[in-house]
C-alpha cells in the first residue's frame, strides 16, 4: 500500500484542528480545568505550524519555514504549560519562550542548512515533550490512571524527536531510519495521524478523571475545615471495625466549649477560623482519615487503640487547642474543647458514638475542657 505524504499531511492538519477545537470546547464545559485551554491551543498551533511549514518546504519560502517552525515550537510550549497548569502550578513561565526565541535568533544562520534546522527543532521539541512528562510525573496533584498513560506518550514523543535530531545528519540505506531522520515522510505522517488523537483522548480522560475526583472529594470533605465530613467518617469507622474485628477500638467525640459565645463575642468569621484551626490540630495529632467533622462544632475520631492511649491522644488535642485558641484570639479567650471517649472490641460505630456522647455529656457537666472516658473521669490541668 502506498501512502501519499500530501494526503496524510492534509489529514494530520485537519485532525489536529478538530482535536484542538474539541479540547477548547471541553474547556468551555469544564472551565475549572484550565489546562484544556492550553492543550487545545497546542493542537491548533501545531496544525497551523505544520501547514505553514509544509508550504514553505515546497516553495522554499524563507518566512514560511520561519513562521511554521516557530508555531510548532509554540505548540510544544503550550503543551508544557498545560501540564504545569493541570498540576495547579503557574501555566506560563518566561523560560517557556526559550525555544521559540532561540529558533528565531538562529534561523537566519541555518536557513540554507536543512539538517541543522531539523536538529534544532527536534532537540527543542523533544526537550519540551520530556519536560511535560516530567511535570506530570513529578508534580502530580492526584493519582490518575490516564495521567500515567500521558507520561508514557510524552516520553515516547520526546524520544522520537531526540532520535530524529541525532539521525538528521547521518542518512543511511536503511529505509525506516531514513524515514525517521527525514524532515517529512509518509511513515512520519502516519505516526502523527495515529499518535495525535491518542494524546488528545488521554488529555480529555485526565480532565474527566480530575473533575470526577473533585466531585468525589467534595462529597466526603467538609468545605470549611478541609477534613473528612460525617459521611466520610462513618464510612471509615465502619471499615476500621471490620479490619479490627475482635480487637479493641476507641472512639473520641470532641465538642468545642461555648462555641456560640465565641461567635457572639468575636464574630462568625473568627468562629470559622477556630473550627478550621481545630481541624488542623486533629490532623496534626491523629492518623490520616481517622477523624471527621460530624456537624457544627462536634468532631469525632475512631482509633484501633485502647482506652489509655486514646485518652492520652485526646489530652494532647485538648491541650494544643487551648494554647492555639489563646494565640489566635488573645490570652483571655476561653477556647477549649471537651472530649468523651469510649472503647470496645465488639460494639458497632453507633454504639461507640453513643457511649462517647454520654462521656462527653459528663465532661460538659464537670466543667468543660476535660477528657472523660466511659469508665473513668479525668480532670486535666488548665492550660
Amino acid at each position: 500500500m502506498t501512502l501519499d505524504p500530501a494526503t496524510l499531511s492534509f489529514a494530520f492538519v485537519l485532525l489536529a484542528v478538530v482535536l484542538g477545537a474539541l479540547l477548547l470546547f471541553s474547556w468551555k464545559l469544564n472551565p475549572k480545568v484550565h489546562a484544556l485551554s492550553l492543550w487545545g491551543a497546542a493542537f491548533c498551533l501545531i496544525a497551523g505550524g505544520f501547514a505553514v511549514a509544509n508550504m514553505g518546504r515546497a516553495s522554499g519560502s524563507y518566512s514560511a519555514l520561519l513562521v511554521g517552525n516557530a508555531l510548532g515550537l509554540l505548540s510544544y510550549t503550550a503543551l508544557y504549560g498545560g501540564c504545569r497548569m493541570f498540576n495547579g502550578r503557574q501555566g506560563f513561565v518566561p523560560a517557556m519562550l526559550f525555544g521559540p526565541v532561540l529558533w528565531l535568533v538562529a534561523y537566519p544562520f541555518i536557513y540554507d542548512e536543512p539538517q541543522y534546522r531539523l536538529i534544532m527543532v527536534s532537540l527543542l521539541t523533544g526537550a519540551y515533550a520530556w519536560a511535560s512528562a516530567w511535570e506530570l510525573a513529578r508534580y502530580a496533584m492526584q493519582p490518575l490512571a490516564s495521567q500515567r498513560v500521558a507520561i508514557a506518550l510524552l516520553i515516547l514523543l520526546g524520544l522520537l524527536n531526540i532520535l530524529r535530531s541525532g539521525l538528521g545528519v547521518s542518512l543511511t540505506s536503511i529505509s525506516w531510519i531514513d524515514a525517521l531522520a527525514g524532515r517529512w515522510s509518509s511513515e512520519m505522517a502516519l505516526f502523527l495521524v495515529v499518535f495525535t488523537p491518542t494524546l488528545a483522548f488521554i488529555f480529555l480522560s485526565m480532565a474527566k478523571e480530575s473533575v470526577e475526583l473533585g466531585y468525589k472529594r467534595a462529597a466526603y470533605i467538609d468545605p470549611l475545615t478541609g477534613i473528612p465530613n460525617r459521611r466520610a467518617f462513618m464510612l471509615h469507622a465502619d471499615q476500621v471495625l471490620r479490619d479490627e474485628e475482635g480487637r479493641t477500638v476507641s472512639c473520641l467525640v470532641f465538642d468545642l466549649d461555648n462555641f456560640k459565645s465565641i461567635n457572639d463575642r468575636y464574630g462568625h468569621e473568627a468562629g470559622d477560623r477556630v473550627l478550621t484551626m481545630f481541624g488542623t490540630i486533629l490532623a496534626n495529632h491523629l492518623p490520616h482519615k481517622s477523624f471527621g467533622r460530624l456537624g457544627g462544632e462536634e468532631f469525632a475520631a475512631i482509633l484501633p487503640i485502647g482506652m489509655e492511649e486514646a485518652t492520652d491522644r485526646a489530652e494532647a488535642v485538648r491541650s494544643a487547642f487551648s494554647k492555639a485558641g489563646k494565640a489566635m484570639l488573645g490570652p483571655h479567650a476561653q477556647v477549649t474543647v471537651s472530649v468523651g471517649c469510649s472503647t470496645s472490641s465488639q460494639a458497632t460505630v453507633q454504639a461507640l458514638l453513643q457511649e462517647a456522647d454520654l462521656a462527653l455529656y459528663r465532661a460538659k457537666n464537670t466543667g468543660r475542657n476535660v477528657v472523660i472516658s466511659a469508665r473513668s473521669l479525668t480532670a486535666p490541668q488548665e492550660t
